[in-house]
């Protein structure tokens, strides 16, 4: 259906233009399963009037072998988790509204400072105007809580990890009539510390991409488009007296596969321009580029790749600016009609303009998933996560391994 398509063919681009926040980056985790269980092993959500209720709950209890990312002296914890969940979905001809309700409960065995509770709400909206046009909307509000594993994240076990509330909306056009491909999206993103002594992480942050595309076959578009980000943070100048605020500009060319058949998804890659607020500061060019392809040779088994490289906000006192390299590469397999197998690597490099700070990291994830009726499940799942800087206090070795039980209707 067009309106689902057109969330999807969207996404790289918003991610492209809204630069990540470092509360939003999220621990390595497994994919969202891309190939559809078999019809005994399905969900049957509950229909209500014109729309749709889905309801999930996963609990997983895990052990942690570096629970705060320490170079050393490492502290392990066993740690349980509960996700409630819910979602109502209206899709109609020419209407398509989607809610969702997410909680992430976490519970330590000894370190209770440690345990934390997440959520968000969020609202996406399709309108097919006509034929050829879309109007689209998305509202979100998110307490996040920080990973220890993250850029930029405390290390410290004497101090509980940030919290942020996170508030988030876009609105967006698209107008695909014949060949061509026009298409345009606003959007704004405000962050708050929940601790006061966060204060200087508070920011505003709105974006703007236009994109124009023609289509060179059945199922091929390649695009030009233009993006700009800009950054403003409540506290005029950080700890080290530096004004943060910015604006990044850039352009890219790519191609988008939609429908596809045996690969679909988008690329692009381009440049980007950031200009610093404060004077003692150099603007910079970089390279701009992200893609999220999947290659599906047969029915049950499917590719996936998620790039990005592009300006990344930064509150590291010293650092003027932040680079992000992220590579994701990973595989489904329905080795049976009931059992799911999927895999994972990540590489990760994030540099630091200013001080001459740098990270890699380089992480993996594994799972194997029994279906044991259309409303459980049972998985297990291990995770592997190493990083290594300039500075040794970010070096880290981190391992996990965790039982899930997974309930839906």
């Amino acid at each position: 259906m067009v309106l689902k398509r057109h969330r999807a063919v969207t996404l790289i681009g918003a991610a492209a233009a809204l630069a990540a926040v470092p509360a939003e980056a999220q621990e390595l985790d497994r994919a969202a399963p891309l190939i559809e269980a078999p019809q005994e092993f399905a969900p049957t959500p509950i229909r209500i009037g014109a729309g749709t209720l889905g309801l999930g709950l996963d609990a997983r209890g895990e052990y942690i072998d570096n629970l705060y990312s320490l170079p050393d002296n490492e502290i392990d914890d066993f740690r349980f988790t509960l996700v409630p969940r819910a979602t109502f979905v209206i899709d109609q001809q020419r209407l398509r509204l989607a809610t969702r309700a997410q909680a992430t409960v976490r519970r330590h065995a000894d370190n209770q400072t440690e345990n934390s509770v997440a959520a968000l709400a969020d609202l996406d909206g399709a309108w097919r105007l006509s034929q050829a046009d879309t109007f689209s909307f998305g509202l979100r509000a998110n307490r996040a809580v920080e990973d220890r594993g993250e850029p930029e994240s405390l290390t410290d076990p004497a101090v509980s990890p940030r919290k942020y509330n996170l508030f988030s909306g876009n609105l967006g056009y698209r107008r695909q009539a014949g060949r061509t491909l026009l298409s345009a999206r606003l959007g704004m993103q405000r962050t708050d510390a929940v601790r006061k002594s966060d204060r200087e992480r508070d920011s505003r942050q709105w974006s703007a991409q236009a994109r124009f595309g023609v289509r060179a076959s059945g199922t091929a578009t390649v695009f030009v488009d233009g993006f700009v980000t800009t950054r403003d943070f409540d506290l005029r100048q950080d700890v080290s007296g530096v004004n943060r605020d910015s604006r990044t500009i850039g352009a890219r060319g790519g191609f988008i596969i939609d429908p596809g058949g045996l690969i679909r998804g988008e690329a692009a890659i381009g440049l980007f321009r950031f200009n610093p607020d404060d004077p003692t500061l150099n603007s910079r060019t970089g390279v701009s580029a992200s893609a999220s392809l999947i290659y599906q040779p047969r029915e049950r088994t499917a590719f996936t790749l998620d790039a990005f490289h592009g300006d990344v906000a930064t509150v590291r006192t010293g650092a003027q600016s932040r680079t992000d390299t992220r590579v994701a590469f990973g595989i489904q397999q329905e080795a049976r009609h009931n059992l799911r197998l999927q895999a994972g690597v990540i590489y990760r490099r994030t540099r630091f303009i200013g001080n001459g700070q740098r990270e890699r990291t380089f992480g993996g994830i594994a799972e194997v998933e029994y279906l044991l009726n259309r409303r459980m499940a049972v998985a297990l799942q291990g995770r592997l996560a190493n990083r290594d800087g300039t500075d040794p206090a970010d070096d880290s070795h981190r391992r996990s391994i965790g039982l899930e039980l997974r309930f839906q209707y």
